[in-house]
């Protein structure tokens, strides 16, 4: 299930450059230094440890930066840190040395203090952060999370004020890219302490460490700006004066607004990346998302291989993503996406390496041949089954194609959707009652394949379906002890869990997410993060 609404949120950062739309707008001699962006919703808070979606994700991005900044999948480069950071002491400890004279957007000074301030206030109970579990692998996280210890014992400790120590409770490969995501960002502890609850709330009440400063937004605000902050580091690598950031709701306005030239890049949603396809402004890249339907293991039904193998036979995913989604997804070749991780040994896509044909097959035949002797074996001759799903056209559009296909195939099965909002359909998965299948979706915070294969962990929060397989969960244990240090082994590992999994049919992967935009001729240097969105730092007009 997807944490949150971001959108981790693929795993690939893509560089926007050399684009050329033809026939759009007249050429001029004057640079432009100033851009408008579309954002899809408004945003809830510029508070790190608080927001989940996309919009606001891809503001703070913008305007913060943490110890690393992602570059290229999976490369990561110094951020408010001097260099990557090698691990001692068995790869538990890292010791990041900051930048001389870093400032916070009011002018305070920014010190290793504040990353022990924001990570303390992220693990705490209290605050209630949306993505405290990522900073489990920190010695005595899961202490203080569960509240058996006090957040002073956590495993950082400002050395001094350039110098950050991180212990960490074992060896964590991918912690390189945690500190590159939103949630491990640094707080100025005076301002958040003096605005309290109110922190975030509004441009005012924030403080900014990053390339540009938040200006004119509540949490009301249908628009906001982005200028650029003096007090950055790297200022002079910042050539954009300001951005404006858009919301356009609705696909059709954003698309007129492109076309007027009243933005400069937008998202396509459903049928329009199918129509725009061959324009040359036609960027797409992958999301790192997943959507798949999440077997209720609760479910008598459900816990039936033969039933959960004929319900992923009878799905076509060509043509839904094609014909039904329209929207740039890609069919899938697992729970994992494509481009979250290469074999060490010879380079291979992990989602293709690793995949199980038969769990994204569609075979009708085969799948009477499973319906007929699942029946059987439950010793009936019909089932009601219900479908939990998010109220979003793209989810429901996919679930009324899956409930006419076994229709048409599977004798005696009827389907029955009840489409929720998104938090409340992912609160009745969380529960694993009152449904048998869960369509839902999960996009990576970070490219690992830890980030995925948790979500099928027996007594994982974020194991929608309540699956539960003994030997999957020794793989997944030694991905992340006993072969932890070895890039090889993990790999392996997580190869055998993903191949248990998939011949298990613990989930029925549907569709691999893109995302698809239109970006403006000459606007270059635009990147995209998973769960950050794009990034403007290097952004700029080509003359």
């Amino acid at each position: 299930m997807q944490k949150s609404i971001k959108g981790f949120i693929g795993t690939a950062l893509i560089l926007v450059s050399g684009i050329v739309l033809a026939g759009c707008g007249k050429a001029t001699s004057q640079v432009k230094n100033t851009a408008t962006i579309m954002e899809q919703t408004d945003i809830s808070s510029l508070d790190s440890s608080q927001i989940t979606d996309v919009g606001a994700l891809e503001t703070v991005n913008n305007a913060q930066e943490g110890l690393y900044r992602l570059k290229n999948s999976p490369q990561v480069v110094p951020g408010i840190a001097k260099a990557i950071v090698k691990p001692t002491n068995g790869q538990t400890v890292y010791t990041f040395k900051l930048r001389q004279n870093l400032k916070w957007s009011n002018g305070d000074p920014l010190t290793a203090a504040d990353f022990v301030y924001a990570w303390q206030r992220a693990v705490n109970p209290a605050t209630k952060a949306a993505d405290a579990y990522m900073f489990l692998p920190i010695q005595n996280a899961k202490q203080i999370e569960k509240g058996t210890l006090p957040v002073s014992n956590l495993g950082v400790k400002a050395v001094n004020k350039t110098t950050l120590k991180v212990t960490l409770a074992q060896p964590t490969p991918y912690f390189k890219y945690l500190v590159a995501a939103v949630p491990f960002l640094p707080f100025n502890q005076k301002v958040v302490e003096k605005y309290g609850r109110a922190y975030g709330t509004s441009a005012a009440k924030t403080v900014f460490d990053g390339p540009f400063t938040v200006q004119n937004w509540t949490t009301s605000s249908v628009n906001w700006t982005l200028k650029k902050n003096p007090n950055y580091w790297d200022k002079k690598a910042v050539k954009l004066s300001s951005v404006k950031f858009e919301v356009a709701k609705s696909p059709e306005t954003a698309l007129s607004l492109y076309q007027s030239g009243k933005l400069d890049n937008i998202i396509l949603a459903g049928q329009q990346a199918a129509q725009e396809k061959n324009n040359k402004g036609y960027l797409s890249y992958p999301s790192g998302e997943t959507d798949y339907l999440a077997y209720n293991f609760r479910s008598k039904a459900m816990r039936n291989a033969n039933i959960r193998k004929a319900i992923s036979l009878v799905v076509n995913r060509q043509s839904l993503t094609q014909n039904v989604l329209k929207n740039g997804s890609k069919v899938p070749y697992g729970l994992a996406p494509e481009e979250i991780s290469k074999n060490p040994s010879n380079g291979a896509d992990f989602a293709k390496d690793s995949s199980v044909k038969e769990s994204v097959a569609y075979n009708p035949t085969l799948a009477k041949q499973y319906w007929a002797k699942g029946l059987k074996q439950l010793g009936v001759k019909k089932l009601n089954l219900k479908l939990v799903c998010y109220d979003v056209d793209s989810f429901k559009n996919s679930a009324e194609y899956i409930q006419a296909n076994a229709k048409k195939y599977l004798k005696g099965a009827n389907i029955e959707i009840n489409a929720q909002p998104k938090v409340q359909a992912i609160t009745t998965m969380q529960k694993k009652r009152g449904y048998d299948i869960g369509f839902t979706n999960w996009i990576a915070s970070y490219p690992d394949l830890n980030e995925f294969f948790q979500l099928l962990n027996t007594n994982n929060v974020n194991n929608a379906g309540n699956y539960s397989n003994k030997t999957y969960d020794q793989l997944y244990s030694n991905a992340n002890v006993k072969d932890v240090t070895s890039t090889q082994k993990r790999y392996d590992d997580f190869k055998q869990a993903n191949q248990v999994a998939m011949k298990d049919q613990a989930i029925a992967a549907l569709n691999q997410g893109q995302i698809v935009r239109l970006n403006k001729p000459g606007l270059k240097g635009i990147a995209y993060a998973p769960a950050q969105g794009i990034s403007l730092k290097n952004a700029y007009w080509a003359k």
